[in-house]
């Protein structure tokens, strides 16, 4: 496994990504039976998790409290997560106009030069919304699991982003089909043959329909090819662990998520100090801010838009909130402890919501330093998640 050599060239896209930013395969009963437990959940729930705190300045101080004061708006709290129930119930996610705008079947080999599968690149539509994703398909004459893959950044994915998660996975890759959604409003790219299909940026909504997208595109997927649909699990890496997190609460079918660096609670103390930040007109590189910032904060601080809808904006995004619920799919969490990105406060709280989460905390890593391979140390730290990501994939999805 040839992880430095690999991962060096991701590494400097990614130095400032992470926190900012049939319906799906799942039958009907199981999705149901899903949907009833969280909602009789939800009708009592207790959100409030350790740490929980107000960090507004005194002149915002109290319509803040309104926001992230959990304990004290407990009724509208509840009555949030049920309309953001009702909401999800009523989406119907699906992939429209399914198109093969290219196929890469030729760099895919393996040491003999023998060629082990194919990439293709495919268009279609959500919502009449035109987007595009990767599918990475071995040779095989049996079905395959599935793996949905949540990208980083908001940049949108490419065959780069694919093989990271190979080089992750070694030998796993080869006997799985992985979904790499780009989510509206980005670029899905293959490019050995520089192909790609774009997508309205303006349509981009972090967190919430890149769900709706990435579960449409694994539906899709299990349509066109031959997939054992009784083994799906998530991987996520930045951005795209808390997307997963929240693909897998939606959707039953996804028994299993292994998250990098994901966020996963938008009321820590981490996600409210840039907030505030913002509020006293500091800027961040972070994916997906400007959308919160101008659809959602600044609207808020202005008094366009009520504490409940900024509340429900938040919690719709906050998968460790709902992994108070006990029904979140068997998850490892993976983060390092100098992560600056993505603070490690994110694994921490769902691992309080949920104490049957695996934690993998890894000491000096930051949120990209495994992708460096500028040492040996960073090395050992991809080395460290790979042989995680196998040891879960083994488990959950029976991969030798």
């Amino acid at each position: 496994m040839h992880l430095r050599k690999s991962f060096t060239a991701l590494s400097a896209a990614l130095s400032l990504t992470g926190c900012f930013e049939s319906s799906g395969p799942t039958s009907s009963n199981t999705s149901q039976n899903s949907a009833t437990a969280l909602a009789a959940w939800a009708s009592a729930a207790n959100l409030v998790l350790p740490g929980d705190t107000n960090l507004a300045p005194t002149s915002l101080r109290s319509r803040w409290d309104s926001v992230v004061n959990l304990k004290t708006y407990a009724v509208q709290a509840r009555t949030d997560l049920q309309r953001i129930l009702a909401d999800w119930a009523g989406r119907d996610p699906v992939a429209t106009g399914w198109t093969v705008v290219d196929v890469d079947s030729t760099s895919n080999t393996d040491s003999l030069g023998n060629v082990i599968g194919k990439m293709y690149l495919v268009s279609f539509s959500v919502e009449g919304i035109s987007q595009g994703g990767l599918v990475w398909v071995p040779n095989s004459t049996r079905p395959l699991p599935v793996v949905l893959f949540g990208h980083p950044d908001d940049n949108g994915t490419d065959d780069s982003y694919v093989q990271l998660l190979g080089d992750l996975m070694g030998t796993q890759f080869n006997q799985a089909i992985i979904v790499a959604p780009a989510y509206r409003g980005e670029t899905a790219t293959l490019t050995t043959d520089y192909s790609m299909v774009t997508s309205d940026a303006s349509a981009q909504s972090p967190w919430d329909r890149d769900v709706d997208d990435g579960l449409a595109f694994l539906g899709a997927t299990l349509s066109h090819f031959s997939t054992d649909a009784s083994r799906i699990a998530a991987v996520g890496y930045s951005r795209g662990g808390g997307v997963s997190l929240i693909a897998a609460l939606r959707d039953p079918s996804i028994h299993s998520v292994f998250e990098i660096a994901g966020p996963t609670d938008f009321f820590s103390r981490s996600m409210q100090n840039i907030a505030m930040g913002l509020v006293q007109g500091k800027s961040y590189d972070l994916p997906g801010l400007d959308y919160l910032q101008t659809q959602y904060l600044q609207p808020f601080q202005s008094g366009s838009i009520s504490a409940d809808s900024l509340r429900s904006v938040l919690l719709r995004r906050s998968p460790a909130r709902w992994a108070l619920s006990g029904l979140l799919a068997p998850t490892e969490a993976v983060q390092g402890t100098a992560d600056s990105t993505v603070n490690p406060d994110q694994s921490r709280n769902l691992v309080a919501a949920d104490p049957e989460v695996d934690y993998l905390s890894i000491a000096g890593m930051t949120h990209t330093s495994f992708l460096e391979g500028n040492s040996d140390t960073d090395y050992n730290q991809a080395t460290t998640i790979s042989n995680s990501l196998q040891a879960f994939l083994r488990t959950h999805l029976s991969l030798n």
